[in-house]
C-alpha cells in the first residue's frame, strides 16, 4: 500500500496535466480561425513612406517642448502645456480647453 500511493500521486501528476495542452491547441485554433486575415504579400521594403506635414500627426507625438511648427498665421491658438488631471500634455490651446484641461501661458 505504501508503495502504491506514490506511484498513484505520480500517475495523478503527469495525466492531469495532458488537457492544457488540448486547450491550449484549441484555443489557438479558434484564434486563427476568428482573427483578421493577414495580407497576402507585405509591402516592399524600398518603399518610402510620405512624409508627414511639419504640423501633422507626426510632429504631435514627438513633441518634446512647446517649439515647434507655426500654430496659425495669427498666433490665436498656440501650442501650449495642458494639464489634464495629473498629468502635462502638449497641445494647441483650443484643444486644450476643448478636452477640460488648464493651458498655462
Amino acid at each position: 500500500m505504501l508503495r502504491v500511493l506514490p506511484l498513484l500521486l505520480l500517475l495523478c501528476a503527469f495525466a492531469s496535466g495532458c488537457f492544457v495542452f488540448d486547450e491550449l491547441d484549441k484555443g489557438k485554433k479558434i484564434l486563427d480561425d476568428t482573427s483578421p486575415k493577414k495580407p497576402a504579400a507585405a509591402p516592399a521594403a524600398n518603399t518610402a513612406k510620405p512624409a508627414a506635414p511639419p504640423g501633422g500627426d507626426g510632429w504631435w507625438a514627438n513633441a518634446k517642448a512647446l517649439s515647434g511648427p507655426v500654430s496659425d498665421e495669427g498666433g490665436n491658438n498656440p501650442a501650449v502645456a495642458c494639464t489634464i488631471g495629473k498629468t502635462t500634455r502638449f497641445m494647441r490651446k483650443a484643444d486644450c480647453l476643448s478636452q477640460g484641461g488648464h493651458p498655462a501661458g
